[in-house]
Order: structure tokens, then C-alpha cells, then sequence
């Protein structure tokens, strides 16, 4: 995600660590419509589901359960995760929520997702935590759901008539009003 260099500016594209929790509130407005079985990408201090992959314990070669959930290392390795999530699908029937970088032009998008999966664009920046400080991610983001057959157009409607101000918190308009 993003790191502090030496003189203690935000990098836009690096990171010391790619363990960045995911914001509480976007897994919490997910959950309201999936029953997660499995977080495939955590470790014993990030977990979100009773049942996690780790990097020691790692999910690439292992079996997923039925419905999942995915906010994998952003780093150059992400293809591995994505195409793993998709082959979970076509393979098992699995289904799988993920959360990532809205990067549209790499090779993982168009071989995994584009036309293979449901797509919400989020509005705004999210705000990861999990490293000694919180940090907005330097780009925007996507939650890519394969293997469900509802619609996720009213879960797009929630996410997306949140407004994240500057810091990557969600503002609440009833309690601005």
C-alpha cells in the first residue's frame, strides 16, 4: 500500500508491510448480505471470519470454503490471489468477495474479472489500517464478486451513497444535517 519515506512523506505506491486491514465498515456493510465462511488472505491479528488462510498457512494451494472473503497483498504477487479466486468459482462453485485496486488496465483484470465477475467501483478513497497509522490507499478501489448469483446493485447503492471525506472516513450526512 503506501509507506512513510525517510524525510516522513506518504509514498504513493510502496509499502514496508502489505498487511492493511480492511475498513471495518466496508466489511460490515458486506457481511450484511454474505455469510462468510473463510477470510483467505489474513494473519491471527487481522482475521474477519472464524475460519482464515495465512501467509504460513496460505490459501494458493489449499481448498476454499463456500463463500469467502479477499483483501489480498497488493504487491506485484496479486495476480496469484485473483486468479486462485476465480479458478475457486469455475472449478468448485465458490464464491468469493474481494476487495482491490480498480486496476483496470493489468493482465489479472481482463484474464479473471472483466466479464467473469460482478464489479462495484467504490466512490471515494478507502482507509486501510493496520499499520501504526491509517492510511488512504493512493488509488481507487474495487470489490469483485464471483460466483453469486443475486444482484449486488442495491450493496452498490449503500456503499456508494456513503461520502469518504479526505481522511478516509465516511461521513455521516443524517448527523451533518
Amino acid at each position: 500500500m503506501i509507506n512513510l519515506k525517510e524525510n516522513g512523506e506518504k509514498g504513493l505506491f510502496t509499502s514496508k508491510t502489505y498487511e492493511w486491514t480492511t475498513p471495518k465498515w466496508l466489511f460490515d456493510e458486506l457481511s450484511k448480505d454474505f455469510d462468510f465462511d473463510c477470510d483467505v488472505c489474513a494473519n491471527d491479528y487481522n482475521s474477519l471470519c472464524k475460519y482464515y488462510f495465512t501467509e504460513e498457512n496460505t490459501c494458493l494451494d489449499k481448498t476454499w470454503h463456500k463463500t469467502n472473503f479477499m483483501n489480498p497483498p497488493y504487491g506485484y504477487g496479486i495476480g496469484k490471489f485473483i486468479k486462485k479466486a476465480y479458478d475457486e468459482t469455475k472449478n468448485n462453485g465458490f464464491c468469493t468477495v474481494a476487495v482491490l485496486p480498480a486496476r483496470t488496465d493489468t493482465k489479472w483484470f481482463h484474464n479473471y474479472i472483466y466479464g467473469k465477475a460482478d464489479i462495484i467501483f467504490v466512490k471515494g478513497r478507502l482507509k486501510f489500517g493496520g499499520g501504526k497509522d491509517n492510511f488512504d490507499a493512493p488509488f481507487p478501489s474495487m470489490l469483485v464478486f464471483w460466483g453469486f448469483d443475486k444482484s449486488v446493485n442495491s450493496l452498490m447503492k449503500r456503499i456508494n451513497s456513503r461520502d469518504i471525506n479526505p481522511r478516509g472516513n465516511i461521513i455521516d450526512k443524517k448527523k451533518e444535517n
